[in-house]
């Protein structure tokens, strides 16, 4: 393929992590260029979308009577088809100026244990956002190949994809997915976990903005205590609340033992040579959620294995989307994925 048509198909691909809390969109040669909230704002009364990611995430909680706000993906499915639809479309118009002058190929991630139903409405809604074609690709493998691993060495590499709907685990070797699961908890979990906590120990009311504060910023080392906003649940007026870190970590306990006997239960099914590997390497954390040191330093202490978040690990898998697509040793070369 000439270096002219390399550029020209290129510019027609865009890679599409269309995640449970975000939308990111690759592009090559340029990287991460759209990265907003996956939320949708509707007008009820005509039943149009009016306002999408960061103007939508805004009016969260504070739509007045006729409007609502939508989030339409969750752990990995569609869970509001023409909200999806628009959101994609709004995404992938957004990752360039202008028009496609021919519609583009949309590689998309998929959680591991993806449903046929769940694998067909999500490349449905992105079709019908403009694609002339999608291509899925297992979640953990976009975000290994985005992390920067050589996948396709014979010793073995673990990947855990800490997204907001779902962990999705695999181990790889040879350019393979040895053995992988799809945990149904992950940031989100872990918020909802924090906010239940709140309300029935402390009696204050959290929002999801105020929870996913106070989880990751007691999640630094220094952290004693973190102040948030809520509100009172006898009386709904506001206060400023203030919890100590180690209440925070018992409030999500529940959440990151689920987690940890994936792992375990995952890393039981490997070949005794590729665990050995494994505990050389140690683990790769991807996704939001290994930018908690708190979550990192926990697995690491808790597995007995060297645990390391990937260098912008929330950006791992639009980039990983976008470098298999154009490698000749994605899943598929760029140029077959073109319609004719």
């Amino acid at each position: 393929m000439s270096n002219a048509v390399s550029r020209a198909v290129a510019d027609r691909l865009v890679a599409l992590d269309l995640g449970t809390a975000r939308v990111r969109v690759w592009r090559p040669r340029q990287e991460v260029v759209f990265d907003e909230p996956s939320v949708v704002a509707y007008d009820l009364n005509r039943g149009v979308a009016f306002a999408f990611g960061e103007q939508a995430q805004k009016m969260t909680g504070r739509t007045p009577p006729g409007m609502a706000t939508v989030s339409p993906i969750h752990a990995g499915a569609v869970t509001d088809f023409e909200a999806a639809r628009v959101l994609a479309r709004h995404a992938i118009d957004s990752a360039r100026p202008g028009r496609f002058a021919l519609r583009p190929t949309v590689a998309t991630a998929v959680p591991v244990e993806s449903h046929g139903i769940h694998l067909k409405a999500l490349e449905q809604a992105v079709q019908q956002a403009g694609a002339a074609r999608t291509v899925t690709v297992p979640a953990p493998l976009a975000a290994a190949v985005g992390a920067g691993l050589d996948i396709a060495q014979e010793s073995g590499n673990m990947v855990v994809d800490l997204g907001a709907g779902t962990t999705d685990l695999a181990v790889f070797a040879f350019g393979r997915i040895v053995s992988a699961s799809s945990l149904p908890v992950a940031g989100l979990a872990l918020d909802r976990a924090l906010s239940t906590w709140a309300r029935r120990q402390r009696r204050v009311d959290l929002g999801p903005a105020a929870t996913e504060q106070l989880r990751i910023a007691a999640g630094h080392p220094e952290a004693e205590s973190v102040e948030v906003k809520g509100r009172r649940t006898e009386y709904g007026t506001p206060v400023l609340a203030r919890f100590t870190t180690a209440e925070v970590h018992d409030a999500v306990a529940p959440v990151v033992e689920t987690m940890l006997q994936g792992m375990g239960a995952l890393l039981a099914k490997c070949p005794t040579e590729l665990s050995a590997d494994i505990t050389r390497h140690g683990i790769v954390l991807t996704g939001g959620g290994a930018r908690d040191p708190w979550l990192r330093r926990l697995l690491e202490n808790r597995l007995g294995l060297p645990v390391r978040a990937a260098d912008s690990p929330e950006n791992c898998t639009a980039r990983g989307l976008g470098l298999l697509a154009t490698s000749a040793r994605g899943s598929a070369h760029v140029d077959e994925l073109m319609p004719a």
